[in-house]
């Protein structure tokens, strides 16, 4: 399998979104979106680096150019992130702007995860 992007913080602030108020007037985008969407990739990472699911020397400090490569993923690692990431992501958009973002759903998840082994 070749290599990707997984999350990336860049592409997240990167987006541009476009909001219409009741009357259908463009609303000036204030940056909460890929605020949110940066906060998202952070706890991912940073779930992944507790758990040890990350290659040791993965760093996942909170900077605007963070990107998780799938190689930079433990072999358990990358099954929990296919098991896991889209789930959670849904979760997290159902859940809207308004809530903050945690790893309380990851949690959920890696209790119900069990990894294949070879």
């Amino acid at each position: 399998m070749q290599d990707f992007v997984l999350i990336s913080v860049p592409w997240m602030l990167n987006q541009q979104v476009t909001t219409h108020d009741e009357r259908g007037n463009i609303v000036p985008e204030d940056g909460e979106y890929q605020r949110h969407g940066a906060d998202v990739v952070f706890v991912f990472a940073e779930f992944l680096k507790a758990k040890g699911l990350l290659n040791p020397t993965v760093d996942v400090s909170r900077r605007p150019d963070l990107e998780l490569r799938f190689s930079e993923l433990t072999p358990i690692g990358q099954q929990f992130a296919r098991f896991a990431l889209d789930k959670w992501m849904r979760s997290i958009g159902r859940a809207g702007l308004n809530k903050p973002v945690n790893d309380q759903g990851l949690e959920r998840l890696w209790a119900k995860f069990t990894p294949k082994t070879a």
